[in-house]
């Protein structure tokens, strides 16, 4: 009764009313009756179940009792496999360390791939001239160094990718060295600026001394040439001429050139960041011009000698001013320098060609010939020699207003003294072409040193009388007076005519 189903149940009772309670007992009799029905239903329709569950109830206390015994021997068991796990697990620690190494390296298979293909790439860049691709490639190396700056792989990356960029600053230097235009070498420099291997300063001199070097092979390519020219000076004068024309025209291209190209490059797109102030630029490109510049004139002075005619001097000259004028207008005008060159050269042009004809003049009047002849087998005429003209008062006033560059007539009776004057004036004639002012008193003064001496030689001739001592015979007393008439008379048209001739034929005929 005091189980809280009997407690509930009797306070149901006690709620019921009189007639409910009355038929209380019924009901519980009724449900009895059902509830029993029920049962033996139950029992008669599900006997199997009832069986199996007993049968299974027996199995079950038997199975526990195996399960107890078989968890007793796995315990004991336990020990032993928790030492044997341990060891495999110590014995197989590297294993698994590389195969999650591995298991990495095929997750980022991609991203190695590309890391280790950079050098490839970089070096494919270089060779196909993509320097703006390679200069990314190389800033990709270097900011992959800096995220893993003790990574040995990156490391070996990122050299391989150093060497790759020493490859393309050499080409880079190299388009320096070679012949390239304006953008190529535009392109170039702006390339070494993004490298930032060279300060401006040192970009300006590589840029500087490449250029050199490829205007240097440039003009040794022309001076193949003048080495070909050594031997005949005689013949190769207007090889000469020609050699010097075609080495100006290589060098005012070539020097030309880089003026405007480093003006371009370093002056008027100057980067702003440069360090190296501007008038150092322009200092170092005077130094430049200034080295070029003294190389040619050296070799003006070295060649001109060997180009003694006047004429090709001339236009030789008027090549220069053209370039020097060209120049000028980046600043280089170089005209006052040349004039003194020229005046050397035209100096010694005129003095050798002076001093080969006074040569000639003087060997026919040597006593060293092995058979000298008399001076009216010499220096006169055939038909002048009994009478030898003598110059008259009139034209020796003539002489004096005539044409500067007309010679005597009277001199064709001189065949020796004729082709002296002939040899002189065609020196004149060229001198014509080119007569600088300066050197007026220096060829005056040469022009009477070969004067003089041509007529030193013939008073040694007329002294000495080599063709008297040469004859075995002695000479009749006829020959004799004929050859001194001949003497005086070629005496006289020496100093009367042929010498004012020549000397106004210099002041008059050139520098009239």
């Amino acid at each position: 009764l005091s189980s809280p189903e009997y407690a509930a149940y009797l306070t149901h009772l006690t709620d019921l009313p009189l007639p409910a309670l009355s038929s209380e007992p019924t009901a519980l009799s009724s449900s009895s009756a059902q509830l029993t029905n029920a049962l033996t239903t139950l029992c008669h329709t599900s006997y199997p179940t009832f069986l199996a569950l007993h049968a299974a109830t027996s199995t079950l206390s038997s199975s526990l009792g195996s399960l107890s015994s078989s968890l007793d021997s796995l315990l004991s068991a336990l020990p032993a496999l928790e030492s044997s796990a341990r060891t495999f697990s110590q014995e197989t620690r590297n294993i698994q360390k590389e195969r999650r190494q591995a298991s990495l390296v095929l997750e980022q298979h991609d991203k190695l791939y590309d890391v280790l293909s950079l050098p490839m790439l970089l070096d494919s860049c270089v060779r196909n001239h993509n320097y703006n691709e390679a200069l990314l490639l190389s800033t990709h190396a270097s900011s992959l160094l800096q995220r893993f700056p003790s990574n040995p792989l990156i490391q070996s990356v990122k050299a391989e990718c150093d060497s790759r960029v020493q490859a393309m600053l050499g080409q880079l230097l190299g388009i320096l060295r070679e012949q390239a235009k304006l953008p190529a070498l535009f392109r170039s420099v702006n390339f070494l600026r993004k490298m930032e291997v060279l300060d401006e300063q040192e970009l300006v001199l590589a840029f500087l001394t490449g250029r050199s070097h490829y205007l240097v092979n440039a003009l040794k390519a022309t001076e193949i040439e003048k080495k070909s020219l050594e031997g005949d000076k005689e013949k190769d004068k207007e090889s000469y001429a020609r050699f010097m024309k075609r080495y100006v025209d290589v060098w005012r291209e070539g020097v030309y050139d880089v003026v405007t190209q480093y003006t371009t490059i370093f002056l008027d797109r100057a980067p702003s960041t440069s360090s190296a102030p501007p008038e150092n630029l322009h200092v170092l490109l005077r130094v430049f011009t200034t080295h070029q510049l003294q190389g040619l004139l050296s070799l003006l002075r070295e060649t001109l000698s060997l180009i003694p005619d006047p004429a090709l001097l001339t236009s030789l000259l008027k090549q220069l001013t053209y370039c020097a004028n060209s120049f000028a207008r980046v600043g280089m005008d170089f005209k006052t320098l040349l004039g003194p060159i020229f005046a050397d050269a035209v100096r010694n042009g005129v003095t050798q060609e002076l001093g080969e004809a006074t040569a000639s003049w003087c060997s026919k009047l040597s006593k060293d010939k092995a058979r000298p002849k008399a001076p009216s087998q010499l220096l006169v005429a055939a038909s002048a020699q009994t009478t030898p003209p003598m110059p008259s008062a009139a034209q020796l006033e003539a002489l004096k207003t005539g044409p500067a560059h007309v010679p005597p007539q009277i001199l064709t009776s001189y065949p020796p003294l004729a082709l002296y004057t002939n040899a002189i004036l065609v020196a004149l004639n060229s001198l014509r072409m080119l007569a600088p002012l300066e050197l007026y008193s220096d060829l005056l003064k040469i022009m009477e040193e070969n004067v003089e001496r041509g007529a030193s030689a013939f008073v040694q001739y007329a002294k000495t009388k080599p063709w008297a001592s040469g004859n075995k015979s002695s000479p009749s007393p006829g020959n004799e007076e004929e050859d001194q008439k001949v003497l005086d008379a070629t005496g006289r048209i020496y100093f009367d005519v042929f010498a004012p001739f020549m000397l106004r034929a210099l002041s008059e005929g050139v520098y009239g």
